[in-house]
């Protein structure tokens, strides 16, 4: 008589807590489209914050309904009143390795209006954006977009 022995192996894996620290939300190829902005147990966010000289560079990433990315570079000392110098979207609707909708190569450079920009503490933005967005499996196809972002930076 042959025995068949089953050996389950449990493999301990960490547990990750994510919080969200704040939203981005859109209009986007006839639907509202929520993203959070998340923050690791360790502290660490979705959101970086990097000065290179005369540059002061603001990437903000969220997960929901897909994948949402927006890049800010100022010139000089960022603060509400100074409009960024560039801004490039990306939003992909099926996560990040789906097609997404993007500012690059747009009929027009997408626009961003800050209500609140605060570099201070853990730092807080908040900021309508309007852009066309085209799609990037077929170019020619672009949407016009406007939302909202409302989160902290994340700061040390």
């Amino acid at each position: 008589m042959k025995r068949l022995f089953l050996t389950l192996g449990l493999v301990a894996t960490p547990a990750v807590a994510l919080d969200s620290v704040g939203t981005v939300t859109a209009y986007l190829d006839g639907a509202d489209r929520t993203w959070e902005v998340l923050r690791m147990d360790d502290g660490a966010t979705m959101v970086q914050v990097n000065d290179i000289g005369p540059l002061t560079m603001i990437d903000i990433n969220a997960m929901g309904d897909g994948h949402f990315h927006i890049n800010l570079i100022f010139e000089g000392e960022p603060s509400a009143d100074t409009a960024p110098a560039g801004i490039t979207i990306d939003i992909r609707p099926e996560g990040v390795t789906g097609p997404g909708w993007q500012s690059d190569g747009a009929p027009h450079p997408p626009k961003l209006m800050l209500e609140r920009l605060d570099l201070d503490d853990s730092g807080r933005m908040e900021a309508k954006f309007v852009a066309s967005l085209c799609r990037s499996d077929a170019p020619t196809t672009c949407k016009f977009v406007e939302g909202w972002i409302d989160t902290d930076l994340g700061m040390p």
